[in-house]
């Protein structure tokens, strides 16, 4: 049985500080140079000139000198939001409806689709994927963005496995289910989270997720991601793990005549793949020592959870 604090303490907020002093350096060096992230001269094409569509957007990361400038280059990128009162949403006009159940978008209506930071928000991620892939044309591309949760209050949380991802899409769970929330109060790491407050301020938040979308339901790896794309039938085509703590994958849809053993997706997942080289953090799936084992300082002082 899990036990979770009640406290009405103060959290101690010194881990953030510190991890923000030492993402500084990177962040602005980044800034400063206009770096992108790995594989972006391999995906600049499925955006250039292009009309998509960003759930859960706008996101300054696809802005001018950020890791994916795909705004920049696009032609237009409609926004959907699940409500019109979410406090990220821009003063443009938007779509809204549910991220894994927009059914009020039409069948192959969009080239692409962005989401920066919302699927691990949904409580059926996989159906969110199934959907995205409805409003792509044949051969548009899906870019995802998700939390590495060795650089965020999600390191003490073991990563998601497919196997409850799928059972969760067969299931059609919707977003008022809160499977997760007693592991959620369990190991989220309040001291890396100023802006839930306190426990019981962040309990009550969990409780009314329906309506504010701020929980975690899913702790994805980058191989999960991919296992996912794979199972909704489209090619993984680039993954890329960026400091601080950016997850980046981005898949084609597939014709129906083409044969799916064919796909790229088992080279992605190969224990020598490329991107597995420069990814800047110690826990990835195929390493020796999950990050559960290790504690958020032990993740820093290693040299690679914010270098490369």
């Amino acid at each position: 049985m899990r036990r979770i604090s009640n406290s009405t303490q103060p959290v101690s907020r010194y881990p953030y500080y510190l991890w923000a002093a030492r993402a500084l350096p990177h962040v602005l060096f980044a800034r400063a140079t206009s770096k992108t992230c790995f594989g972006f001269g391999q995906m600049e094409p499925f955006f250039r000139d292009r009309i998509g569509i960003e759930f859960g957007g706008p996101s300054p990361i696809f802005t001018r000198t950020r890791l994916i400038p795909v705004y920049p280059i696009s032609r237009r990128v409609d926004q959907c939001n699940f409500s019109k009162d979410v406090i990220w949403a821009s003063t443009r006009e938007s779509v809204v409806a549910e991220a894994a159940s927009p059914s009020g978008l039409k069948d192959e209506s969009y080239e692409f689709v962005l989401a920066s930071h919302v699927l691990e928000h949904l409580a059926n991620p996989l159906r969110a994927l199934m959907e995205w892939k409805r409003i792509l044309r044949l051969g548009g591309a899906v870019l995802v963005v998700v939390p590495h949760k060795a650089g965020t209050f999600d390191h003490r949380r073991p990563f998601s496995t497919f196997s409850h991802i799928e059972e969760d899409y067969r299931r059609n769970v919707t977003e008022a289910d809160l499977t997760h929330l007693p592991e959620v109060l369990e190991l989220h790491d309040l001291a890396l989270d100023p802006g839930a407050g306190m426990m019981e301020q962040f309990r009550e938040r969990c409780l009314m997720n329906a309506s504010v979308r701020a929980m975690h339901h899913h702790v994805f790896s980058p191989d999960l991601l991919v296992h996912m794309f794979d199972y909704a039938g489209m090619d993984v085509l680039n993954v890329a793990v960026e400091r601080p703590y950016h997850i980046i994958v981005l898949a084609q849809t597939l014709s129906p005549t083409v044969d799916r053993t064919q796909t790229k997706n088992p080279n992605i997942l190969k224990a020598d793949a490329e991107w597995r080289k420069k990814a800047p953090f110690l826990c990835e799936p195929n390493q020796t020592m999950p990050c559960s084992h290790l504690s958020f300082d032990d993740l820093f002082s290693s040299g690679r959870c914010l270098s490369q």
